[in-house]
């Protein structure tokens, strides 16, 4: 029984080591504040965020404050400061988020989604509740999910 448990947290560790360990732009190992898991769904279809270009070992532009690693499906926040909602979205490579008069507007590969346009719906839900994306601040084990639908 006792090799069960020392497997399982083998392979945790494991799991969190891009995380938890030095790379060449930090001196030392930052501080994981949280990690869950993250979907992106645009008109339906979701976005494929195990796609190397979204892994913080494949970015050129990753935030150690939100990233994404390969060979899992979680986020990951680390740093001295938890981040909103909105700042995740924004730190994500290809992706970007502003608030402007009252909307959320998120860009992803270059289309622009604005929730000023008619037809236009931005939805940040946390564990199947709506929340303000810059208001709510990550949570350890939070459930991210951003719906995005447009008409056309």
């Amino acid at each position: 029984m006792r090799r069960r448990t020392v497997i399982v947290w083998v392979a945790g560790v494991a799991g969190l080591s891009g995380c938890l360990f030095a790379d060449d732009r930090h001196d030392g190992p930052p501080e994981l504040l949280g990690f869950g898991e993250i979907e992106v769904v645009i008109d339906g279809s979701s976005v494929d965020l195990s796609e190397d270009r979204f892994q913080a070992e494949h970015a050129d532009n990753y935030s150690l404050a939100f990233h994404l690693h390969e060979g899992d499906d979680f986020w990951y926040m680390e740093g001295e400061e938890p981040v909103t909602f909105a700042e995740g979205i924004d730190a994500l490579p290809y992706f970007a988020y502003e608030h402007a008069s009252g909307a959320d507007i998120v860009t992803y590969d270059g289309a622009v989604y604005d929730g000023r346009d008619p037809g236009t719906e931005l939805t940040f839900l946390v564990d199947d509740d709506e929340v303000d994306p810059t208001q709510y601040v990550l949570s350890d084990g939070d459930d991210l999910h951003l719906e995005i639908t447009t008409e056309g």
